[in-house]
């Protein structure tokens, strides 16, 4: 059985167990399985004949942007973000998903301004003060990007899902080590390894859900880095 055979296979295998309970996340499954094959339209397609069902258009122009964010397609995924905002200017899992759009593609000062936006309405948005951290890397500014890592340390999420964010935040952070081992970061690494061996440490103390949403922001949070890094390099 050849690659395409066995996503093909797959794909079917997906649609199958959407028809027995569908899901979001199934049909976000499905567009995946449709891009990586090269049927990205196909997906695209799938998804939209599912998502013309929601009556809430706010919602619909959401989940198209997350869609259209998944198979790279990141103008298209602002427009509909955009829309979903016409509607509901201050919603943050809109400004949260536009904000980390406009930060990978390098438009930092857009992105800012998203991130100030949303910490003045909630000064302990962890997700808004990754992709700050992420945005001061981004401008070439490390010691505000760690300074602000600093300061973000004094508050621990207070839930397993704001466990994300803050692994991101050391996911991103660890990206910058990683890359820029020799560099001079006004900041000594092993402060930054000290800080990251008692999260590890209170984190045990949590269990195993709060583990697995921080291991996976925590290789967002790196992805992310490496998406400005090599964004920065395409356009110099």
């Amino acid at each position: 059985m050849n690659q395409n055979q066995s996503i093909s296979d797959s794909i079917e295998s997906l649609k199958e167990e959407f028809k027995k309970e569908p899901s979001l996340e199934r049909m976000v499954q499905i567009v995946a399985a449709y891009h990586e094959q090269g049927l990205t339209e196909r997906g695209i397609g799938f998804a939209e004949a599912l998502l013309m069902q929601i009556d809430d258009e706010k919602d619909r122009s959401m989940q198209m942007g997350m869609i259209m964010e998944l198979v790279g397609r990141n103008d298209d995924a602002l427009i509909y973000l955009d829309k979903a905002l016409k509607i509901s200017p201050a919603d943050p899992q809109a400004l949260h998903a536009k904000g980390m759009i406009l930060t990978i593609n390098g438009r930092f000062e857009d992105a800012t301004v998203i991130y100030r936006k949303l910490r003045e309405a909630n000064t302990s948005d962890i997700q808004a003060i990754s992709g700050m951290i992420l945005c001061l890397f981004g401008e070439g500014r490390p010691t505000d990007a760690l300074a602000l890592y600093q300061e973000s340390t004094a508050t621990l999420p207070k839930t397993p899902h704001d466990w994300h964010p803050k692994g991101m935040i050391d996911g991103i952070v660890a990206g910058y080590f990683e890359a820029n081992a020799s560099g001079d970061h006004g900041m000594a690494p092993e402060k930054i390894k000290e800080s990251f061996k008692r999260m590890e440490d209170i984190i045990r103390n949590f269990g195993a859900e709060v583990q697995m949403f921080y291991t996976m922001g925590e290789i967002s949070g790196r992805e992310a880095y490496n998406k400005v890094l090599e964004n920065k390099k395409i356009r110099k």
